[in-house]
């Protein structure tokens, strides 16, 4: 701008464009709209981040000069032991922005996938990238000892394999899972030895290639067991594919640790690995599989014993340590039986979880805490083993880090043998699984072709495979490192298994991508899962509960005060479930909700604002946008209500300002009167906050539970110093104070990156409403807080009579009625229309979090499957979001004012009956959050009717049934 300014006057520049305009005022106005175009997209930042990434690569080349890599053999002497703790916690985080972008964007696409993806990234650039925290970190771990990988992840994710097995199907399966498991494992791995000792031209030795085919007979079917939970898939055809995967992973880590140390032995290093025949590895077998069944039955017994006597159920600190007991015992068992036993770890592992499971489950107090617990314990551990396989491997396939070459260890020939193995091993897999299927359709629970064809296709490999691969390429690494072996024998036994491990972990990658993702299909094409048109009939029953439910709750709001005045409109807009309805629904609800509530709770619903929407003229109707106005929203319009909002903002601040403390030093009463009461109040606010969350009438989560919560905590600090209750005060103070503002930042910075996204980048947006929004909704959640803890305070803290308060008890009510009045004031200075649709849109979240957790209760009790619920779940999602848009942006089908007298004045005697006490009851005494200023917008309706001419078709009803009503 500066030196079109100076160009501008040194110039003369003063010719003027046919638009009136000079050269310069153009390009000044260019560059203002660039600009702005620059700072309101945050391109700026965008370019920022580029610009800085960029040249924190050039810095990574500059380093290593001619591309070579640099010398991580002399750095590794200098990297601090603590910086190993780095790389699990970066790989959980970045855990998270996989799983966000996979469950919002690529559901289909397996989780464990994308993990290997993120590793083989990092992988691939730890010998390229300059020393930084991470690569070093990263290097750390690729040193890792073989033993230590199946120390730190076999029992934690084997145990809970263990544990969710169906003890009983299990039991009724076991000869048909034991057949999977052994026989079948053990011709898997000499057919896949095969393979590698007489296709590959690696020259692998064959105590190798059997090394090989007992790591890849392991299955880890995690995906597909999770599909056929969501598709409802046969009880039978699950318990086959989890119970073979339980069972052939100690089976074939048994045989892992047979071919593992005749290969190892190889080697020629004193002490290491051991030439064991065929007579020595039967008995090693049997050692390895039953001593470990003896040490897990042995800690799983131990275990149930210590459960029995944790017996506290009501100690939340016993169900901590029970849970912290199972763990404890998953991972000692496993290091008892591998390295102090010489048995199968895994096998132990399973043993004492079948054991728990079977005996101990009953004993555990709190089921849902140990299962989370594991559940976490297993995402953790799924999430570290794959990114740490694709490390490995992205660092095998990017360079040799043994040879200081940037030559790759994979060529392309090899990439084409791991397609030849894929192929190969689906069909060893179903020439098995046929091969063995006369037998397994007559022993167990039985079996039949389209399962067995599912169960060949659904032969995953994953985290147990990849672990022993993990394994086996760390032990060779550490051994040949001495100087125990030449260079060249060093070379090549890295070069074997370095090749090893990218066949397994490129293997697991492609079952995992491919298979698990057509897993789905597949089911479906075998006619696997429940007939579609059967299930759709049932989940459309279910759903028509939940539109009952959702009514009756509906019912309910309308019958408390803060509610009384809702715009139907806004429901069925947010509320889809409720936009379908008729006269006879809402009825039928309303005489159950009368019949199931006692007659000194029951308050009449008020149903003026929903009948218009369900009757036209002579027959009720469901709700159709017939005779209706949709409502469209000038500019002008809209810029008054921006000014409105603005203005009662500010209204708010000032009156705030005018404050000078939350707690006035001047009520300071008697602590010891009144002190323990207040406390015993604000704790029964506090556990009301908490179950109305629970009822999802309060959002769990951002700012406002969090300024609700946080004054309780300066009401309860002022209460202990002898101040009077006065929450409302410090609720303000909060939010006017950090909440607010933080949500206008928060929430200006989302809209923008929206708008950026979006296919609509004209959506209205107004920082003032989204105040709004918070102080309303706030003053309707406070209200009806202390309205309950009241209630609640009168029938079980103080005397049942209200004439026989005691004066403690009595000044702390009061206290409460004047913070109720307080929020009623402060609703009373917003705009009436602005209160109306906000308290509206409120009470749609209300519904849609109330009917959620219906459904989830129905997912609870088996009547839905997983999948079922997560599908009605995310719509419900969505609807929630659309309450949250400035009500400026969406249409809603209004009905007007006229209308809505026509359809009420035509109605029949019958319903005329029916409604006796449910129209304008709030007009006869019981005065609404707003009072007179609703009275004035919504009361106009009684005049209407003893204004009509008897042109109506109902004009012929009896005015004494009109009364009541008016």
């Amino acid at each position: 701008n500066n030196m079109v300014k100076i160009m501008n006057s040194s110039l003369g520049c003063k010719t003027k464009s046919h638009h009136g305009m000079t050269k310069a005022e153009r390009q000044m106005n260019a560059d203002n709209k660039l600009r702005g175009f620059v700072t309101g997209k945050n391109v700026d930042i965008f370019m920022i981040a580029i610009a800085l990434a960029w040249y924190h690569v050039g810095q990574a080349h500059a380093q290593s000069e001619d591309g070579a890599p640099q010398d991580n053999s002399e750095q590794e002497g200098e990297i601090l032991s603590s910086t190993a703790v780095l790389f699990p916690w970066f790989i959980e985080i970045m855990g998270v922005f996989v799983y966000y972008f996979l469950s919002r964007y690529v559901p289909a696409l397996p989780y464990t996938a994308c993990m290997f993806l993120v590793g083989l990234l990092i992988g691939y650039s730890v010998q390229r990238v300059a020393g930084n925290a991470v690569t070093e970190s990263t290097t750390l771990w690729l040193g890792i000892e073989g033993e230590v990988i199946l120390l730190v992840f076999l029992p934690g994710l084997v145990y809970l394999d263990s544990y969710n097995i169906d003890v009983h199907m299990f039991q009724q399966a076991f000869w048909q899972v034991s057949l999977f498991a052994f026989p079948m494992v053990l011709a898997g791995m000499t057919l896949t030895a095969l393979v590698a000792y007489y296709i590959f031209p690696y020259g692998w030795s064959f105590d190798l290639s059997m090394t090989f085919g007992s790591i890849l007979s392991a299955t880890d079917p995690v995906a597909v067991a999770v599909l056929l939970s969501e598709l409802g898939a046969p009880s039978r055809l699950q318990m086959h594919i989890s119970g073979e995967s339980l069972m052939n992973d100690g089976s074939a880590i048994v045989f892992y640790n047979i071919f593992s140390a005749r290969f190892l032995f190889e080697l020629g290093i004193n002490g290491v690995g051991e030439d064991i025949g065929w007579g020595k590895g039967f008995a090693m077998f049997f050692r390895l599989a039953f001593g470990a069944v003896a040490i897990g039955l042995a800690f799983g017994i131990g275990v149930v014993f210590v459960l029995y006597h944790l017996n506290r159920s009501l100690s939340g600190e016993d169900n901590v340590v029970q849970v912290v007991l199972t763990i404890s015992a998953a991972y000692l068992a496993f290091f008892t039986s591998e390295i102090l036993s010489g048995c199968s770890g895994v096998i132990a592992v399973l043993t004492c979880g079948v054991t728990i499971k079977s005996f101990g489950e009953t004993l555990i107090n709190d089921l849902k805490l140990a299962v989370n617990f594991w559940e976490i314990t297993e995402h953790l551990l799924n999430s570290l083993l794959f990114a740490l396989a694709g490390v490995v491997w992205g660092d095998i396939l990017s360079n040799n880090r043994y040879t200081d070459t940037f030559e790759s260890a994979f060529e392309g020939k090899d990439w084409g043998y791991m397609i030849v193995l894929y192929l190969f091993l689906m069909i060893i897999r179903f020439a098995l699984i046929f091969g063995f299927y006369p037998v397994t359709k007559r022993i167990g629970i039985g079996t039949n072709v389209r399962e067995s064809l599912f169960s060949s296709w659904a032969g995953l490999r994953g985290a147990v495979g990849i672990a022993l691969a993990l394994s086996i390429n760390s032990d060779v690494v550490h051994l040949t490192s001495s100087g125990a072996v030449d260079e060249s024998t060093r070379a090549k036994y890295l070069d074997y298994t370095e090749k090893l491990f990218g066949f397994v972990g490129g293997i697991a990658f492609l079952t995992l991508v491919i298979n698990a993702t057509l897993s789905g299909p597949i089911l479906k094409r075998l006619g696997l899962v429940t007939p579609s048109d059967t299930r759709e009939k049932i989940v459309k029953n279910y759903r028509d509960h939940v539109v009952a439910y959702t009514l009756g709750q509906y019912v309910r709001l309308l019958s408390e005060e803060r509610f009384h005045l809702l715009d139907f409109s806004v429901i069925k807009k947010h509320v889809p479930f409720l936009s379908n309805i008729t006269y006879e629904q809402l009825m039928n609800e309303v005489h159950k909700y009368k019949k199931n509530t006692p007659v000194h709770e029951f308050v009449e619903p008020n149903l003026e604002n929903i009948i218009p929407y369900l009757y036209e003229f002579d027959q009720p109707v469901a709700v159709k946008n017939k005779n209706v106005e949709v409502e469209n929203i000038s500019p002008e319009r809209r810029r008054v209500l921006k000014d409105v909002r603005r203005q009662s903002v500010v209204n708010i601040h000032k009156d705030r300002k005018e404050k000078a403390v939350v707690f006035n030093l001047s009520e300071h009463s008697d602590v010891n009167v009144v002190y323990e009461e207040r406390i015993v109040f604000i704790n029964i606010l506090r556990s009301t906050y908490h179950k109305l969350i629970e009822h999802g009438e309060i959002v769990s989560r951002g700012f406002m539970p969090y300024s609700l919560f946080k004054s309780l905590d300066v009401a309860s600090d002022a209460a202990s110093r002898g101040f009077s209750l006065n929450d409302w005060d410090a609720l303000m103070a909060v939010t006017k104070g950090w909440v607010h503002p933080a949500a206008r930042k928060v929430q200006n910075i989302l809209y923008n990156i929206m708008r950026m996204m979006s296919r609509h980048p004209g959506v209205n947006y107004d920082s003032d409403y989204l105040v709004m929004i918070v102080q309303i909704t706030q003053a309707l959640a406070f209200v009806k807080t202390h309205e309950d803890a009241q209630k609640f305070f009168m029938e079980e803290f103080s005397s049942s009579e209200e004439e026989n308060l005691t004066t403690a008890e009595r000044k702390v009510l009061e206290e409460s009625a004047a913070q109720i009045e307080k929020a009623k004031d402060m609703l009373k200075s917003l705009d009436f229309d602005d209160v109306l649709m906000i308290k509206s849109r409120y009470a749609c979240q209300i519904l849609l979090n109330r009917s959620a957790r219906y459904f989830e209760k129905l997912n609870k009790r088996g009547l839905v499957s997983d999948k079922e619920a997560g599908e009605f779940l995310d719509e419900v999602e969505n609807y929630i979001n659309s309450t949250l848009e400035p009500h400026e942006n969406t249409q809603y089908s209004r009905m007007s004012s006229g209308a809505k007298v026509n359809r009420l004045r035509s109605l029949p005697e019958y319903m005329l009956t029916d409604l006796e006490g449910k129209i304008f009851h709030t007009r006869s005494g019981n005065e609404t959050l707003q009072g007179e200023s609703e009275g004035a917008s919504e009361g106009q309706f009684a005049e209407s009717y003893l204004s009509s001419s008897g042109d109506h078709p109902a004009s012929h009803v009896d005015s004494s049934l009109l009364e009541p009503l008016l």
